[in-house]
């Protein structure tokens, strides 16, 4: 036995479409939703029933990302501690003018 997930999708007000992806990419049509899904699971015994249905394990290579050779360039270098101590403050600094911006634009009853 083979449970398939089935996308049954309404076309107009006469017609139903019901599809399923894998194993096998099928679709029918009926009438009503019932006929659709029924169509389909009988297009799929047939398609089902002749040959086999197999898992592959593939192995695929992948590249390496290309930023990885620069992974921890920064790592102990002298200054990055105070770059980095930097960048924070002009944040909070940037953070706070955009706070008291918004706030002063509110009225007295906060909108």
């Amino acid at each position: 036995m083979v449970q398939l997930t089935v996308r049954v999708e309404r076309i107009d007000d006469q017609t139903y479409r019901a599809a399923i992806a894998q194993p096998v990419s099928l679709a029918t049509q009926g009438r009503t939703r019932e006929e659709a899904v029924e169509r389909l699971c009988e297009l799929a015994k047939q398609r089902l029933s002749t040959g086999d249905v197999v898992q592959l394990d593939l192995a695929v290579e992948t590249a390496p990302h290309p930023w990885v050779p620069f992974a921890g360039i920064w790592k102990n270098h002298p200054e990055a501690d105070a770059w980095q101590n930097t960048l924070a403050e002009q944040r909070r600094q940037l953070d706070k003018t955009e706070m008291d911006t918004s706030c002063s634009r509110r009225g007295t009853d906060g909108t």
